[in-house]
């Protein structure tokens, strides 16, 4: 399939969707939203697939919201942008497969919200991460709502009523930014995350996404019944099999994803 705003690669095991309107640094659009939601999709389907990566073309992981597309919607409309925002950061959450965040200058409002809906996010020390939306007289809405599992309340709220923006070395700081890198670094950080993850089961990551999804998302107690079930059922896997096999016998186990 030929996309328009955003480029999809496959390397071996790994998948690149780049946001690729780097006029606009890379500023959401809906159809930009509606093409990674059908990108991921694909990933989901191509069980040579094991790893994805996020990135944006040029100088920017993501400026946000395109303003010129969404300044004269009504509540109807701005409703459904929501929403459509998401929906496709919701499909990188429950994509069954990692997916890592690779981050270089502005990661900002939808961005933002785009990137830490990913697994891991590896940044530059330079990069630029925010939430502007005081700045239009919006408030910050949809995934931020991840924020406060992420840093904190307390850090949320400054985050949300400021608008200030922290760089790569500060959101490590406080959590938001699993690793941040020098400029020159950030490939090859991405690259060795990437082959570290490709050589896991990709059946027993897929149950980690979940269970941490359901970690999120629901109360503790039940948290913990669906994780002990989860594990009780990945027993039955082959990959399982072979990984223990792997480990008293002292050799690299080959996972096959079954």
């Amino acid at each position: 399939m030929s996309y328009k705003e955003i480029l999809l690669e496959k390397d071996g095991p790994v998948a690149t969707i780049t946001l690729n309107r780097p006029e606009s640094l890379n500023a959401v659009t809906w159809c930009l939203l509606e093409e990674v939601e059908l990108a991921l999709s694909d990933i989901a389907k191509d069980d040579d697939i094991i790893v994805a990566v996020i990135t944006g073309a040029g100088r920017a992981f993501c400026a946000g919201i395109d303003i010129d597309e969404v300044k004269d919607d009504d509540m109807l409309a701005s409703r459904a942008i929501g929403r459509r925002i998401h929906e496709t950061d919701r499909a990188v959450r429950m994509l069954p497969k990692p997916v890592i965040a690779k981050v270089r200058g502005a990661c900002l409002g939808a961005g933002l919200e785009l990137a830490i809906s990913c697994d891991m996010l590896i940044s530059t020390e330079d990069a630029s991460f925010g939430l502007p939306h005081m700045n239009i007289g919006i408030p910050s809405i949809v995934e931020a709502a991840i924020l406060p599992q992420a840093i904190g309340i307390q850090r949320t709220r400054e985050m949300c009523f400021t608008a200030e923006f922290l760089d790569g070395l500060k959101a490590e700081q406080i959590g938001l930014v699993n690793h941040a890198v020098p400029e020159d670094q950030l490939d090859t950080e991405v690259a060795r995350l990437t082959k570290r993850l490709s050589g896991w089961s990709p059946l027993a990551m897929s149950v980690q996404k979940e269970i941490i999804n359901k970690w999120m998302d629901t109360d503790l107690q039940s948290a913990i019944d669906f994780s002990i079930n989860s594990v009780a059922i990945n027993f039955g896997s082959e990959d399982q099999k072979e990984g223990m096999a792997a480990f008293m016998e002292k050799r690299k186990p080959v996972f096959k994803g079954r």
